[in-house]
């Protein structure tokens, strides 16, 4: 008897809710398929069955509960095994229940392979939410639509297969966008950001400096250290990458900005570990670069590619996200000049980079044309002043337009 329990997947995760089942109970599955969607603060994640057999039971639905870890959510059986369901229910027992996410084991001793039991609360949740995303998205009744999941749940595939069987089904991605007129139920991901950058906005007094730097040599030094980057790490070398390292030297002259404030005490790590702000589906995520002072530039650039490319799998853990002291937000590809923005707490300070662009300059008393580039940075007014800012602004504008020589 193999179970699947809500994982742990870092060091700070507590707990997590079922997203979605994408297995149905009785079904089978072999080791390594993937069978269900958690999520945990503003990670999602994919969890594989662990042993080849028999979905036999599922004891915690899609809800918008949290479940602590460890929890039971589903028992894999062998072909010929039973539920123990004294063992099962025991267990059961050792978390607290959560409202419509619980179901008990059935009270037969009947096989496991029976699934005649329903989920407490099937009755109130008929569709998973990919389902219902899903029928959102293309214009599809629900109410129309033969639920084959759990308790007679509709998943996604029974959408699918109700778009295959309908000639009229609407184009795909007609109703992806918000539309005048509708109400957006906040997902958990939007409820978290704005619950932090709520809370950082009304509590933290932001100080906002501006500066436009001549990024020139900067685009020039990216393409002399792109063949060799790449040769090396296999990952293109990206302007956040020199925007990273530049910042992290910067730190170390004015270590202020790697502060946090707690209480009446400002305390300053010795390790530097920037975030890097990433646009997903649904929302934003902030995973760190840890130890940056202490990494080349290659080992910067491994880092942030395989931290994006997790991050846009959703395969990044709680601990990607724990532990910055100092975030970097770029919408230069968004054709955005400059942006304020918001510091996430409980860091003392985040830069804002917007687009490059050639724009005539005066060098040397001529009119020349230069590629310029919008830093702005917002830090907390509490632990910073604005002479102080306005230096570690400068400090970073003199490294990026200046960069540094590349390493043997």
């Amino acid at each position: 008897m193999n179970r699947i329990i809500m994982p742990k997947l870092g060091m700070t995760m507590t707990d997590g809710r079922v997203v979605e089942w994408l297995v149905q109970e009785t079904s089978r599955v072999e080791k390594g398929q993937i069978v269900l969607r958690i999520e945990s603060d503003k990670i999602e994640y994919e969890v594989e069955a662990p042993a080849s057999g028999t979905l036999a039971r599922i004891y915690a639905v899609a809800s918008e509960e949290a479940l602590p870890v460890g929890r039971l959510l589903a028992v894999i059986l062998a072909e010929g095994e039973a539920l123990n369901e004294e063992l099962l229910a025991s267990e059961l027992s050792a978390f607290p229940p959560v409202a419509d996410s619980l179901r008990l084991p059935a009270t037969s001793s009947a096989s496991a392979m029976t699934s005649s039991s329903r989920p407490i609360g099937a009755e109130r949740m008929k569709a998973s939410p990919a389902a219902r995303k899903l029928a959102e998205e293309k214009g599809v009744d629900l109410s129309r639509v033969v639920g084959t999941g759990p308790g007679g749940r509709i998943t996604r595939e029974d959408v699918l297969a109700a778009l295959e069987a309908s000639p009229a089904a609407p184009f795909p991605g007609a109703a992806r966008e918000p539309t005048l007129g509708s109400s957006i139920p906040l997902s958990r991901m939007r409820k978290i950001i704005a619950q932090r950058l709520t809370a950082s906005s009304s509590q933290t007094p932001h100080i906002y400096l501006f500066s436009e730097i001549d990024a020139t040599e900067l685009q020039a030094s990216r393409a002399r250290l792109l063949p060799r980057i790449e040769a090396e790490t296999g990952q293109r070398l990206s302007y956040n990458d020199l925007l990273i390292q530049a910042v992290a030297h910067s730190i170390q002259r004015f270590p202020l900005f790697n502060a946090t404030l707690e209480g009446e005490v400002i305390r300053i790590p010795e390790e530097i570990h920037i975030g890097l702000a990433v646009a997903v589906e649904g929302g934003l995520i902030v995973p760190v670069i840890r130890g940056v002072h202490r990494k080349s530039l290659e080992a910067i650039v491994r880092e942030r590619a395989d931290l994006v490319q997790r991050a846009q799998n959703k395969r990044l853990t709680p601990d990607d996200l724990q532990g910055g002291t100092f975030t970097l937000s770029n919408l230069g590809m968004y054709e955005v000049d400059y942006f304020t923005a918001i510091i996430n707490p409980p860091q003392s300070a985040i830069l804002s980079v917007g687009r490059m662009a050639q724009r005539p300059q005066v060098v040397d008393g001529e009119i020349a044309v230069r590629t310029m580039m919008w830093l702005g940075l917002s830090a907390d007014h509490r632990v910073v002043d604005g002479a102080q800012a306005a230096e570690f602004l400068q400090e970073i504008k003199r490294g990026l337009e200046k960069p540094m020589e590349e390493q043997p």
